[in-house]
């Protein structure tokens, strides 16, 4: 205590040990579901400081320049899918470029155009004087010119040479029409026909004057098909993966370049802000719904500290290595880790909540893959149905590779469906699988640090120690054989009783094989342990008989800790007799002494604080008192339980256990029925007495 004295003033400051009742005042005070949303609050700050802090490596990063050097490397934080527009405008250019045109045929154009060039042979083998006017009676649109030229060529070949001519300029005039000669507007294409025969110049002027197009360029039809294609252009979509590198340190920056950081929010001060923004708003509307969640349906194992500890350590371990590794290998982070944990560790119901929100919040990492979104999501549903199969650490590995192997198939899946590159796809298959027997290899190396450091008793756990090879089973077998035979029978009550009111049955079944274990420091003062049938408490006063008889429960509890039994069952050998009275040894000692305090003969306590412990304690006290009974009936028997349960209720031994009526009566029955099985009447056979 130090004191201060200023102006006739005393100051005194100074520390005291605050009294437990105050203490206890102080703690109900606040109220669970203050408790719960505080915690919650501190995971959701945490979780988003981890998963902002990767907006800080663009917010506040070097802005490059179009044509500037650049004087490191960036890296794609996260998958960039865009479209981009240049190409498929390039390749829309090319559809143009290379696009055909539509035709209409015109069948009888050829027939039309050799019926005039026969007249035309005829009437000049006719006349060889044959005059202008006279051949464009034939047809009037034919040039005077070009006639002019053309006759004064032809007039001077004989009648055999005209033949020649017109049967050649028939048979090229044909093969001009087998190639097509087309007409676009105005303009007669021929000059691509021509060149699949040899003529000269008379008889190109010959074919120029009366040759005519027998296709006729569709225009309308042309653009609708052009427009058609252009249509079915998809969008060109352009994949970074993550991780790896947009541009390499001392790369000129370029166009294109710059262009794929503005897609992935890397370039411009706008384009970042927008990106974190956008992150930001998510993952304050995700968190909100994250607590409320939380709040209504976890709420119990939030308040558990041990829980909330694993909780809060595995949803952080795991978005801190989603956040460091790099994004290239992110795909092969065993998140299934954290599944199965929870879930061993809790329940199924918390791993579906912290597991689901887990990805959710792990989204803005992978740059909003819808792809890692579907198959982590059905990895978790995967993972709730597995977590129930699993009894021992073998079946985790077997987990953590079923998981795998879903996932792989779940890829190659999508990879099909969205035609994926096949090769990639199955590499990245390759690497799922090869997560999925991490997954099995790290939960089994965590789940011993979880248990050990927070103090959590699994099932898996349970089982191991309900393995009757364990050495203080086998000791106990030994020493005080009497004590394991009633140990197991107390089991068998338990478990079945625990099992038909809803609680941990596999609790209660190994919590009952380690009960009595006090009893092996001096065997011989119980019992169940005296073969011979010498009571050694008759040579002992009932004060000493008292002390030794109640001290098994302490030397339990040393023993346990010597032979690192969990803590939750070395509370059961307190718990199993509560602050129960040794009525005979009281009674005894009130022959000599009536004023004797009762508080001296009675178990330290403390009383039943579950449902487990409770059904253990009269399953204790009922196991051992049905063995009295000359007739074991079921009437015989349920008036005994009754009779033992109504005392442990008088004498407010189930106060704290959280037991109701409707419970007790259901306790009761699966007794009965559990030692009628137990203590059957067996039939007689012939020269048995």
């Amino acid at each position: 205590m130090k004191k201060f004295d200023f102006f006739g003033r005393r100051l005194t400051i100074g520390l005291e040990k605050k009294e437990t009742n105050e203490k206890k005042v102080r703690n109900t005070s606040v109220s669970k579901k203050e408790i719960v949303r505080e915690r919650m609050w501190y995971l959701i700050i945490v979780m988003i400081m981890i998963i902002s802090s990767t907006g800080f490596d663009y917010v506040f990063n070097e802005s490059v320049k179009e044509n500037s050097v650049a004087t490191k490397d960036i890296i794609a934080p996260s998958e960039i899918i865009y479209n981009d527009k240049e190409a498929k405008e390039k390749i829309i250019n090319e559809i143009i470029k290379n696009a055909s045109k539509n035709y209409i045929e015109i069948n009888d154009v050829e027939d039309g155009v050799i019926g005039k060039v026969e007249e035309f042979f005829k009437l000049l083998k006719t006349n060889h004087k044959v005059t202008i006017e006279d051949i464009k009676e034939i047809d009037k649109n034919l040039d005077d010119e070009e006639l002019r030229i053309l006759l004064k060529d032809l007039s001077t070949k004989s009648n055999e040479e005209l033949d020649e001519l017109e049967k050649k300029y028939t048979e090229d005039i044909k093969t001009l029409y087998h190639y097509g000669i087309r007409k676009e507007d105005k303009l007669v294409r021929i000059d691509d026909a021509l060149k699949k025969v040899e003529i000269d110049s008379v008889e190109e002027t010959f074919i120029r004057l009366f040759v005519k197009p027998n296709y006729i360029y569709d225009k309308d039809q042309t653009v609708k098909q052009l427009e058609e294609k252009i249509k079915q252009v998809k969008d060109v979509s352009i994949v970074i993966t993550a991780g790896s590198t947009i541009i390499k340190k001392g790369e000129i920056v370029t166009a294109k370049k710059i262009n794929i950081l503005k897609h992935a929010g890397l370039y411009g001060n706008v384009n970042k802000a927008k990106k974190f923004t956008g992150m930001f708003f998510y993952l304050i509307m995700l968190s909100i719904l994250f607590k409320s969640i939380c709040v209504k349906f976890i709420p119990d194992e939030i308040e558990n500290k041990s829980y909330y500890k694993a909780i809060f350590l595995s949803v952080a371990l795991g978005l801190l290595v989603f956040r460091f590794v790099n994004p290239s290998f992110r795909h092969m982070i065993p998140i299934e880790t954290i599944f199965i944990l929870l879930g061993i560790l809790i329940n199924v119901r918390t791993t579906l909540i912290m597991g689901g929100f887990l990805i959710l919040y792990s989204i803005p990492l992978t740059g909003y893959n819808m792809e890692y979104l579907v198959i982590e999501t059905l990895s978790l549903m995967g993972s709730l149905y597995l977590i129930t199969k699993i009894k021992n650490r073998t079946d985790i590995i077997n987990t953590g590779i079923y998981l795998g192997m879903g996932k792989a198939v779940l890829l190659l899946i999508i990879a099909i469906a969205l035609n994926f590159e096949f090769i990639e796809s199955v590499l990245k298959g390759g690497s799922l699988l090869l997560s999925g027997v991490f997954t099995g290899m790290l939960t089994i190396a965590f789940l011993p640090y979880f248990e050990n450091t927070f103090n959590i008793l699994t099932n898996i756990k349970l089982l191991e120690l309900g393995d009757l090879s364990q050495p203080l089973l086998r000791k106990l077998s030994v020493t005080a054989p009497g004590t394991f035979h009633h140990s197991m029978m107390v089991a068998t009550l338990s478990e079945q009783a625990t099992e038909a009111i809803g609680g941990n049955h596999i609790f209660a079944r190994v919590a009952s094989y380690y009960h009595d274990i006090g009893k092996m420091k001096r065997p011989q003062f119980y019992v169940e342990n005296q073969a011979d049938g010498i009571n050694l408490h008759n040579n002992l006063t009932p004060s000493m008989s008292t002390l030794i008889i109640t001290s098994h429960t302490k030397d339990g509890d040393e023993l346990g800790k010597e032979y690192n039994i969990p803590k939750e069952i070395r509370d059961i050998m307190y718990e199993h007799q509560g602050t129960t009275l040794l009525a005979y040894f009281y009674n005894k000692a009130k022959q000599t002494d009536p004023h004797l305090d009762e508080n001296n003969f009675r178990y330290s306590g403390p009383k039943p604080r579950s449902k487990e412990s409770a059904v253990i304690m009269l399953a204790d006290s009922i196991e051992a008192a049905v063995r009295s009974l000359d007739e074991k009936t079921p009437i015989t028997i349920e008036r005994m339980l009754r009779k033992i349960i109504n005392s442990k209720i008088e004498e407010e031994q189930l106060s704290d256990a959280d037991l109701t009526f409707k419970e007790i009566e259901i306790i009761i029955k699966t007794f009965t029925k559990a030692l009628m099985s137990i203590h059957h009447v067996r039939i007689k056979y012939p020269g048995q007495k």
